[in-house]
C-alpha cells in the first residue's frame, strides 16, 4: 500500500513580515520601544524563513545520508509551524493594537496607552521569533539551500508500455489530425506547436505515446524524435533535422518560476531556434500541466486532458488488477469495482494504482479494504503535489485557501480577490498599482497554471476548484483552514485560521463551538 504524502508545511509567511514589521513600527512611534523590538525580530527573521519555506520542498537527503539533514523534513516542518503560529499571533496583537488606537482618546487616550497593556505579549513575542531564529542554525547547516522547488528529474521514453489505453481514443486522433493536417504549410520560423495540457496523472505522457506510435504518424513524418525536456538537446539538432519532416515530442514541461513571460519566450526561442531549417509539415507535440506554457510556446491548438469517464475508470481498474481474463467485470469484484472507479475522480493514476495493488487477486475482503477515501487522496495528492510546490509562495496561500468552498461551489473573480485582499494575501504593490489590479493577476495567474476551472452561467464566467484541485488545496490547506457541517461534531486545531461554516442556522452552530472560536463575518456564502 503506498505510503501517505508527508504532512505539509503550513502556508510561506516570509512574504508577510516585512509588512508586520512596518506596522509594528508605525505603533511604536512617540513611545518607547514597545513594538520596535517585535519589529527588528520580524526583520531579522526574514532571511531565514525564505530560505527554509524554499528548503521544505526540496527532496528529502538520500536514504543514509550524513549530516544534520537526514532528519531535516520532520524538524524543518515543526520550525514552519512554529513559525507561522508566531506570526499569526503578531498579526492578532498587531490588529488589537490597532483596534485600541483607533478607538479613540475616550478608550485608549494616545498609542503609548494602548501599548501598555499588551508590552509583555509583545515582549514575548519577540523573543519567541528570536528564539526561533536561533533554532534554524542547525536547519541551515544541514544542507546548502537549493534554488527553490525545480521540477521532478522524470525520464520517460517514446515506447508504450501499456497493452491498452481506455478513455483517450477522441484526443489520440484528434491530435494526429492537426499533426498531419495540411492546412498550415506555410514558412514558419518554428515548427507549428500541439500542446497536451492536463493536471498530474491524467495520461498526458500516454497519449503523447500512443500518437508517437500510432501507424498514420510514422508513415507521415521522415523523422520522428522524443525528448524528456529534462535532457538537453542535443547541439547537433539543426544537422539531424535539416530539410525533413520531422515530429518533435517535449515531454513533460514546465515553465521557469524564476523568470518572467518574456524571459521564457527568449529561452524558448532560443532552444527551438534550431529547428528552423526543418522541412514545411515539420510538427512539435508538447505536454504539460500549465495552460501558460502552450502560451509561451505559441501553441497553434491545445487539447485539455479531463479525467477519465466513469466506465473507462472501470475498465482501467478491470484490466490493470485482472489482466484479460474477461471484458465482464467479476460479478463478485463489481460492487467494489464501481464504487473504487468512483473514488479515483477520473484520475487514471490513481486507477492504475490502485489495480496493481490488487493484481491478480479475487479476494473480497482486499477489495472492500481498498474502498477508502483516504488511499485514493493519498494517490492523488502524490501525483499532483508539484503542480502546488511548483507555485511562487503567494501564489501558494490563495489557491490552498479556496478549499473552504465547498466542492463544486462556483466563485466569481471579482469577489474572491476581495476576500485574497481583505486577508492579506495580496502583497502590497508596486507605485502606481491597487491592490485589487495585484489580486486580479495573481488569480490570472493560477487560471493559467490549470489550477482554476471556469463555467459560464447566467452569461457571467465563474470559476471552480474540479475535484482533483480540490484535494490538493484541502491537503495543503490542512494547517490554516477547516470546514465545518452543523451535524459533524469536530475539534478546532489551533492552528487553523480561516473556517468555512456550512449550516441553516449560525447561532445555533456559534453556540456550540464559542469556546474554540471567535467569529468576524459580514455575510454567508451568497457572498461569494
Amino acid at each position: 500500500m503506498p505510503a501517505p504524502p508527508p504532512p505539509p508545511a503550513p502556508w510561506p509567511v516570509s512574504q508577510d513580515l516585512a509588512a508586520l514589521a512596518g506596522r509594528a513600527r508605525s505603533l511604536s512611534r512617540g513611545d518607547a520601544d514597545l513594538a520596535a523590538g517585535l519589529a527588528a525580530a520580524l526583520l531579522r527573521i526574514q532571511p531565514v524563513a525564505r530560505e527554509l519555506e524554499r528548503r521544505a520542498w526540496l527532496p528529502p537527503p538520500p536514504d543514509g545520508a550524513a549530516g544534520a539533514g537526514a532528519e531535516a523534513p520532520a524538524a524543518l516542518r515543526a520550525w514552519l509551524v512554529e513559525l507561522s503560529g508566531a506570526v499569526a499571533d503578531a498579526e492578532d496583537l498587531l490588529d488589537e493594537l490597532h483596534r485600541r488606537r483607533m478607538a479613540g482618546p475616550g478608550i485608549s487616550g494616545c498609542v503609548g496607552a494602548a501599548l501598555r497593556g499588551p508590552a509583555r505579549e509583545l515582549r514575548r513575542l519577540a523573543q519567541r521569533l528570536d528564539s526561533a531564529h536561533d533554532d534554524s542554525e542547525r536547519l541551515r547547516l544541514g544542507r546548502a539551500a537549493g534554488c527553490g522547488v525545480r521540477s521532478p528529474n522524470r525520464v520517460t521514453g517514446s515506447v508504450l508500455a501499456e497493452r491498452r489505453v481506455f478513455g483517450r481514443d477522441k484526443e489520440r486522433d484528434d491530435i494526429v489530425c492537426r499533426l498531419i493536417s495540411d492546412g498550415e504549410e506555410i514558412r514558419r520560423s518554428v515548427a507549428p506547436i500541439v500542446a497536451v495540457v492536463g493536471h498530474g496523472g491524467m495520461g498526458k505522457t500516454v497519449v503523447a505515446q500512443c500518437v508517437y506510435n500510432d501507424a498514420r504518424i510514422q508513415a507521415y513524418f521522415d523523422l520522428r524524435a522524443w525528448i524528456c525536456v529534462w535532457d538537453r538537446l542535443q547541439k547537433r539538432l539543426r544537422e539531424v533535422v535539416a530539410s525533413k519532416m520531422f515530429l518533435l515530442v517535449l515531454d513533460d514541461v514546465w515553465n521557469d518560476e524564476g523568470k518572467t513571460e518574456l524571459e521564457n519566450r527568449a529561452v524558448w526561442n532560443k532552444v527551438l531556434a534550431p529547428l528552423s531549417s526543418a522541412s514545411i509539415g515539420s510538427k512539435i507535440l508538447v505536454t504539460t500541466r500549465m495552460k501558460l506554457v502552450a502560451e509561451v510556446l505559441n501553441a497553434t491548438y491545445v487539447v485539455t486532458l479531463d479525467g477519465l469517464k466513469f466506465v473507462d475508470c472501470l475498465l482501467l481498474l478491470k484490466e490493470t488488477a485482472l489482466g484479460g481474463e474477461t471484458m465482464d467485470f467479476p460479478p463478485e469484484l463489481l460492487e467494489f469495482g464501481r464504487a473504487i472507479a468512483a473514488k479515483v475522480k477520473g484520475s487514471p493514476l490513481a486507477t492504475k494504482v490502485i489495480g496493481e495493488m490488487l493484481r491478480n487477486t479475487r479476494s473480497t475482503r482486499k477489495w472492500r479494504a481498498l474502498i477508502d477515501t483516504e488511499i485514493c487522496d493519498n494517490i492523488i495528492i502524490s501525483s499532483l503535489q508539484l503542480s502546488y510546490q511548483h507555485l511562487p509562495g503567494h501564489l501558494q496561500r490563495c489557491f490552498a485557501y479556496c478549499s473552504i468552498f465547498p466542492t463544486t461551489w462556483t466563485f466569481n473573480r471579482y469577489k474572491l480577490v476581495k476576500m485574497w485582499v481583505a486577508l492579506g494575501f495580496v502583497q502590497p504593490p508596486t507605485e502606481g498599482k491597487r491592490l485589487e489590479d495585484l489580486g486580479y493577476k495573481y488569480f490570472d495567474d493560477l487560471l493559467s497554471r490549470s489550477l482554476f476551472g471556469s463555467a459560464n452561467k447566467d452569461q457571467q464566467t465563474y470559476y471552480f476548484l474540479d475535484d482533483l484541485m480540490h484535494i490538493l488545496a484541502q491537503h495543503f490547506s490542512a494547517q490554516d483552514c477547516m470546514k465545518i457541517n452543523e451535524d459533524i461534531p469536530v475539534v478546532i486545531p489551533p492552528t487553523v485560521r480561516h473556517l468555512s461554516i456550512s449550516t441553516d442556522y449560525l447561532p445555533q452552530l456559534k453556540s456550540d463551538y464559542r469556546k474554540e472560536i471567535k467569529i468576524w463575518y459580514s455575510g454567508l456564502w451568497d457572498y461569494i
